[in-house]
């Protein structure tokens, strides 16, 4: 023992001289801080900088530190704040305690924090005195005082449940813990409060007024209801709208459904509303599970009402007869459910049953239908019979040549006056017809077309007339108000609706059937004489040859001026003569379908058009070519596109010959000369002279309109005597003077009175002179005609 006394007593000393003696060899704080850098480089050390960089920390140190901050806190300590205690960089502490939580499974990194069981300990035990306290916590509210996460303090809390915790986690909502006392004074006031209650009541009122925790209440009245300790039922499940019946008031309520419902044999959605059910069509399905019911959107009906609709229905419809359904059901059933109950009758009947419904609740019979059209077969026949009298058979309507006809003013009373009573002049030249001479020849162009429409059975008929001509006019019968007023007449029990619904109903079918019955009567009419047709035939084809001679007789006149005045003077005859010509042929052609006007000179350019969209592509080309060709300047083309129209409608043409020629000539000379002898229109003398002394010189007929007449006038210089050629400048001055006079007065209107005055008397000394030329001018024409310088 003494020696070992000994031994230390030496050390000591030898410890002691250690320390005091001088070192020889000293590293410097540069060689330190390289050699631990060389070290950690080799990873021969481990160590960390800390923040100020004065030490060097091992990880097993940092570890450790955390440790022991984390008890100091209490077991629940912010990463953040370990930081400025242990001074080192955040992410070396964030690392270290990710390396303690995998290691300890008593810590836990949440939300930024390291938690061990000791704190979740603790926050239970808190939880729990507030728990007994007021019976009920909220996760929510625990999340709010502790700040954790949800689902986390459910999870810490759930294992601490019996132990710590003395209380149960509500199974349906999972976000409350409360204690068996707090359930239990919460079962016994709602047992008390639902055991009183004795009509229909909202659950959700009753969880406003009392303050119960919503699920707890459903689950607490579901174990009382369905143990029998309450006696009642719930209604409409966990909703807003759940109702608590109560057993004395559903066996009242049902008591009064099966009553009304063995009485009527319906049920009102409204009136079990009123009742207190909630949902009164689940109510039903539930309570007439094997009863067979028809459910509409306001009410149910039994099987007895609708089989006695069914048999109401099925009796009017055999006997042709209509019914309103709605007279056999209950008042209260809207319009709307009649209709859908009428409907699902109609589909229940067999197929062979034919009715129609109006107005959602009145069943119609086809007999019925069919005697309601019969009311006007008399008066189709007897209306399409007038009409054919008036021959309003025109697809060409009035409307059509008003419309036309009001385009033709307007153009027409922008041109001048004196172009206007210079027009009177022609008012004969394009309508003398001359007569056919004995030995006239008769041309057809063309057979085939003509052949093709006598053979009736022929295919090509019958393709022409469904392809071609298929667009037939619709004439109108009556309008539905018309129709309305001859239901009246016939069936005054209607009522007023069917009435309306029924002229609805009738108006299209009647239509087509009045197209029919026109369309019949107008065949009957048009073949019931075949010599009729004929001579309408004939006459068509004789007034056609007299246009088509005089167009040619008009344009050897033509040929006798120079290029700008024969121009001018074939455009005139393109838009009268030809323009007749060309609307004869059009008419004759829509006739084949119904498509005709009284009056051919009345069609028009818009009415020809209109035309040409009827007719079928063979002859469509054609006419449209013709129709083109009067608004050109040649007649040779316009007579070359007539030849083929003609050749396409299949009329027959007299050409005439020359005897016929000097016929027409003389016809067309004496028109001119009765016109003239009855007229004073100074401007018309002037005009009708001129032409017959053309016709004189030339022995050609001549269509000019009244601003030609200086040409015609100039051309005669040389073909009549010098003394008449003067006459009739001199004369042809006069008229313009009055002409100019008349523009005037008409544009001043009242002005100076001085210079009306001097304008009167001016035009009162014109309108002397030219009547006294006036006789002089005519006789040129109406005394015994002298040869002119010219006439051989």
């Amino acid at each position: 023992m003494a020696a070992a006394w000994e031994e230390i007593r030496r050390l000591a000393a030898d410890f002691q001289r250690a320390q005091f003696a001088e070192v020889a060899h000293r590293l410097s704080e540069r060689n330190c801080i390289e050699i631990v850098t060389k070290l950690i480089a080799e990873k021969q050390l481990e160590v960390v900088h800390t923040l100020d960089g004065k030490e060097y920390v091992t990880p097993a140190q940092i570890s450790r530190e955390i440790r022991d901050e984390l008890h100091v806190c209490g077991g629940r300590v912010n990463i953040v704040d370990l930081q400025q205690v242990i001074n080192v960089d955040l992410l070396h502490i964030e690392n270290r305690a990710n390396d303690i939580v995998k290691s300890e499974k008593t810590i836990q990194l949440v939300l930024g924090q390291l938690i061990n069981e000791s704190y979740l300990d603790q926050l239970a035990e808190e939880i729990n005195d507030k728990l007994q306290e007021t019976g009920q916590v909220t996760i929510s509210e625990l999340c709010k005082a502790y700040d954790l996460p949800g689902d986390f303090l459910i999870q810490a809390l759930s294992r601490r449940l019996g132990r710590i915790i003395h209380g149960q986690l509500d199974q349906e909502n999972r976000g409350v813990i409360f204690t068996e006392a707090f359930v239990s004074r919460h079962r016994a006031r709602i047992r008390g409060l639902f055991t009183a209650v004795t009509r229909p009541t909202p659950v959700n009122n009753l969880i406003t007024r009392y303050g119960f925790q919503e699920h707890l209440l459903y689950s607490v009245l579901e174990e009382l209801v369905n143990t029998g300790r309450l006696k009642g039922t719930v209604v409409g499940g966990r909703q807003d709208k759940a109702v608590f019946v109560p057993d004395i008031y559903a066996r009242t309520q049902s008591n009064w459904v099966d009553s009304f419902f063995k009485q009527n044999g319906y049920l009102e959605f409204d009136a079990l509303y009123r009742l207190g059910i909630p949902d009164p069509a689940g109510y039903i399905k539930k309570r007439y599970k094997s009863t067979q019911l028809l459910f509409l959107r306001a009410a149910c009906v039994g099987q007895e009402i609708v089989d006695q609709v069914e048999a109401s229905v099925e009796e009017a419809i055999s006997s042709g007869n209509w019914i309103d359904v709605a007279t056999l059901l209950p008042s209260s059933l809207s319009v709307e459910d009649v209709g859908i109950l009428l409907q699902q009758v109609m589909r229940s009947l067999n197929k062979n049953s034919s009715g129609l419904v109006f107005s959602d609740t009145i069943v119609v019979s086809e007999k019925f239908l069919s005697s309601c059209a019969d009311l006007f077969s008399d008066i189709m026949q007897q209306k399409a019979e007038k009409e054919m009298k008036n021959n309003p058979v025109n697809l060409i309507t009035e409307e059509d040549l008003k419309q036309a006809s009001g385009l033709e003013n307007s153009y027409a009373n922008k041109k001048d006056k004196k172009d206007e009573r210079r027009k009177k002049a022609t008012e004969g030249s394009g309508s003398v017809r001359g007569g056919g001479g004995g030995n006239a020849r008769e041309i057809k162009i063309k057979k085939t077309k003509k052949k093709g429409r006598k053979d009736a059975d022929s295919d090509e008929e019958s393709q022409a007339t469904s392809t071609g001509r298929n667009k037939q006019p619709e004439f109108p019968f009556m309008s539905q108000e018309e129709i309305q007023d001859v239901l009246k007449t016939h069936m005054q029990d209607c009522p007023e609706e069917l009435i309306t619904e029924l002229a609805e109903h009738l108006i299209r079918p009647l239509t087509k059937t009045y197209q029919e019955v026109v369309r019949s009567v107008f065949t009957s009419s048009t073949s019931s004489s075949g010599a009729s047709r004929r001579q309408t035939m004939k006459d068509l084809q004789e007034e056609f040859s007299n246009l088509y001679n005089n167009i040619r007789l008009f344009e050897k006149g033509i040929k006798h001026f120079t290029d700008e005045t024969q121009t001018n003077l074939a455009k005139h005859l393109l838009k009268t003569v030809c323009t007749d010509v060309t609307n004869l042929i059009f008419n004759f052609l829509a006739s084949d379908s119904m498509m005709t006007t009284e009056n051919y000179s009345t069609i028009t350019s818009e009415v020809r058009t209109k035309i040409l969209g009827k007719l079928p592509e063979d002859t469509k080309g054609p006419l449209t070519k013709l129709h083109t060709s009067l608004n050109g300047k040649s007649v040779e083309d316009f007579l070359s596109c007539l030849d083929s129209a003609v050749d396409i409608c299949g009329i027959m043409v007299k050409k005439g010959d020359k005897k016929k020629e000097r016929q027409v000539l003389f016809q067309h000379r004496q028109a001119l000369i009765e016109q003239l002898k009855v007229t004073e229109d100074p401007a018309l003398v002037l005009h009708l002279t001129s032409v017959l002394l053309f016709q004189f010189s030339t022995h050609c007929m001549l269509h000019a309109p009244g601003r030609s007449v200086p040409q015609i006038i100039n051309f005669l210089s040389g073909k009549i005597p010098e003394d008449q050629h003067s006459l009739l400048v001199k004369y042809q001055g006069l008229v313009v003077k009055q002409l100019i006079s008349q523009t005037k007065k008409t544009e001043q209107g009242d002005s100076d009175a001085r210079d009306n005055l001097e304008e009167e008397e001016r035009a009162e000394s014109i309108r002397k002179e030219l009547q006294e030329i006036t006789a002089s001018i005519k006789d040129l024409v109406l005394r015994p005609r002298k040869f002119s310088v010219t006439e051989e």
